[in-house]
């Protein structure tokens, strides 16, 4: 046992268990699950309307179901998880493996989905006003929806409960004597010999105990107590492979599969049309700088805007993803020579694993950082959401303060009951009327107050 533990591969993979599994992927999940909710929020908006940020919403949303089910997967790595009393745990492994598999799926395709939504719309915009719709983006997502529930449902199918018995300790033969002592004493308390040696059944106060004549004592709980060995048992949980998860047939397939399909293809449909992308969008700027016509030009910034924002989404995409395609790619290829060497591998590359699935994570719960560098909108939304509440609070309190000190005479000057309005009719007054400025003008001098500006 010492000579495995200071193997190495060992000590990596056990340190980026903890430092990951425990440490990061809980901060990153309370990060991220807050952000994409406020995420959802902001773009579910009236005003923010349109078939990029249904992808989005559905990316967010997307995101959220993935963050969640990691969180409950890393629970594996904590040593008391194999208690008998986690056995609804992994029971359910294979089910949150597959949520978890599917969520990350969508994720990818909807951000393939949404970069050819915006190549369409900025490089071919006549042909984006007819595709690049709200309702096709709904049917788009939901044909990705089912596609990636579909395809990776055969997961649950991959994991079955396995209970393990090992001996937890010895016992001396005193504590052997006293417990056969206190067994036959309650044999013949609540039952008469049997001639025949028949099994007694004895219950206790919190489980079922049976002593029988082949000389082994069973608790019918997580331990057993076996006389011939004196040897106290405890019973693990744990999941093992199924019949289909042991076929190579079905392992190879599902592994290229899942390699090609939601990996290698989406990584270069989203790397090729970025470069689309980046390409529209210096020469969008270049034309922007020759053309005179300000309303072509406003909403040529606004489109370039939310490209530049979508650019970034997607080279915040490739960097996390790129490490997690190449390693299901390379691990396809790769074939152990010896047990040893396959042992070393297989620590190196779960070590490995955890960090490339570390950086999913972070692509997932980072998204909204993004929108809020990157969308002006996204930010002014987010303000009049989360931060409009409180200012017009404070518009309140301050015209009822107005109110307050000039509803009485006040240096001879006296407002009328029409002087009076709320901010959204101030706004609509100084577009129709003298500006409030020339109010000032008409005072006796040293008669203007400090709450005038307030108004």
């Amino acid at each position: 046992m010492d000579e495995v533990n200071d193997d190495p591969s060992v000590q990596f993979l056990e340190s980026t268990r903890f430092w990951i599994q425990r440490v990061l992927v809980p901060l990153m999940v309370c990060i991220g699950v807050g952000g994409n909710a406020v995420t959802v929020i902001v773009l579910t908006r009236k005003r923010m309307r349109c078939s990029t940020n249904i992808y989005l919403t559905a990316l967010a949303v997307a995101d959220i179901v993935y963050l969640l089910f990691v969180f409950f997967l890393s629970f594996a790595v904590y040593k008391n998880i194999h208690d008998r009393k986690y056995e609804l745990y992994w029971r359910f492994y294979g089910l949150t493996h597959w949520l978890c598999d599917s969520a990350s799926s969508a994720s990818v395709w909807l951000t393939v989905s949404f970069t050819l939504e915006r190549y369409i719309a900025v490089c071919h915009p006549i042909k984006g006003k007819v595709l690049c719709t709200e309702n096709r983006a709904k049917v788009i997502i939901t044909g990705i929806t089912i596609f990636c529930i579909l395809t990776t449902l055969s997961t649950t199918f991959e994991y079955a409960l396995q209970i393990n018995e090992s001996c937890s300790r010895n016992c001396t033969p005193e504590e052997l004597k006293a417990r056969q002592q206190t067994v036959e004493g309650q044999v013949n308390t609540n039952s008469e010999p049997s001639k025949d040696h028949t099994e007694h059944s004895i219950k206790g106060t919190n489980h079922n105990e049976t002593f029988t004549a082949t000389g082994k004592f069973v608790v019918t709980t997580n331990d057993t107590f076996d006389n011939d060995t004196c040897c106290l048992k405890k019973f693990t949980v744990d999941t093992e492979p199924t019949n289909l998860g042991k076929n190579k047939a079905y392992i190879t397939f599902m592994s290229w599969f899942s390699a090609l399909v939601f990996a290698l293809i989406p990584l270069i449909l989203i790397a090729t049309f970025n470069c689309f992308l980046v390409h529209a969008v210096y020469k969008s700027q270049h034309r922007r700088r020759k053309m005179t016509n300000s309303q072509e030009t406003v909403s040529m910034s606004n489109e370039n805007r939310i490209t530049v924002m979508l650019i970034g989404v997607v080279f915040l995409f490739l960097i996390c993803q790129t490490p997690t395609a190449s390693f299901l790619i390379y691990s396809n290829f790769h074939e152990s020579q010896d047990q040893t060497t396959e042992n070393i591998h297989r620590d190196s590359f779960s070590a490995l694993g955890n960090i490339f699935n570390f950086l999913v994570t972070v692509n997932a719960a980072t998204n909204f950082i993004m929108y809020c560098i990157l969308s002006k909108k996204y930010r002014t939304t987010f303000k009049a959401l989360f931060c409009g509440r409180r200012k017009n609070r404070q518009d309140t309190l301050i015209l009822s303060s107005t109110r307050t000190r000039y509803s009485s005479v006040n240096n001879g000057i006296r407002r009328n009951a029409s002087e009076y309005h709320t901010p959204r009719n101030l706004e609509t007054q100084s577009l129709t009327s003298i500006p409030r400025s020339k109010s000032l003008m008409t005072r006796p001098p040293g008669k203007a107050k400090s709450s005038d500006i307030n108004l």
